[in-house]
């Protein structure tokens, strides 16, 4: 049976929609464009810039920043009904699939072969060289992820990159194991340990040996406390580009 308050309640309904376009009556539809919040994306930039809103149908670049994988791609993403930029594609970390990258970081991490001055440590000449080549800051690799550094030195041995021994930015300068990053960010004993080939550190009291290298000894493949001159030896770099 009818009620006549439903037959008004619709009827008023109805004549809202005729006389403007009200939502009143059916909340999930809308006769309106979409809209979509242009975003960030790790390692490219949108266009126009993060922040603004684009209409249903409108169009936005992602630009991949230099020095990725995708150096300069452009690639263009559509707001759609449902009021998302589709498709977008990430733009890849690091320049090549020979670099391991650090997400604690957002760092790259390469080994390049030594370069061979005697009686002078070269540990940073590498990386000088690979900032000549990119055109961007490349200096020794260091982090708190260690098996990343110890990842790219296996990278290197394993491809024949030098003489298996890579120098990275770590080292005891002031006192034996009293471990540091380059930039003199103090380095717990606790955290870098695990991460030794087996019998090290192995450095005595007056610590001749100042440097942390990546390498194999002793059965393991790991750091090991390396004395920079060596005679004979031309270590390698492990360097790092910073995103």
């Amino acid at each position: 049976m009818v009620h006549w308050g439903m037959i008004v309640s619709v009827g008023l309904c109805c004549l809202l929609i005729m006389i403007k376009k009200s939502e009143a009556c059916a909340p999930t539809f809308s006769e309106e464009d979409e809209t979509c919040l242009v975003g960030t994306t790790p390692f490219g930039s949108f266009s126009p810039a993060p922040g603004s809103t684009v209409e249903e149908g409108d169009t936005v670049t992602l630009t991949c920043n230099p020095f990725t994988r995708l150096d300069g791609t452009v690639v263009t993403a559509t707001c759609s009904s449902a009021g998302v930029l589709s498709p977008t594609s990430s733009c890849l970390p690091c320049p090549d699939t020979t670099w391991v990258y650090d997400s604690t970081t957002n760092r790259c991490f390469k080994a390049f072969a030594g370069v061979d001055v005697p009686g002078v440590c070269t540990k940073d000449v590498p990386c000088a060289n690979v900032a000549a080549s990119l055109g961007t800051p490349v200096t020794l690799a260091y982090t708190f992820n260690f098996q990343a550094l110890i990842d790219a030195g296996r990278i290197a041995l394993d491809t024949g990159v030098g003489i298996g021994i890579y120098l990275v930015g770590i080292g005891d300068p002031v006192a034996n194991e009293l471990y540091q990053f380059d930039d003199g960010t103090p380095v717990p004993l606790a955290s870098i340990m695990p991460f030794f080939t087996p019998l090290n550190p192995s450095d005595n009291a007056a610590n001749t040996q100042q440097y942390i290298a990546v390498r194999t000894l002793n059965g393991g493949f790991g750091f090991d406390d390396y004395a920079c001159f060596l005679p004979g030896f031309r270590p390698g770099s492990i360097c790092q580009i910073q995103l």
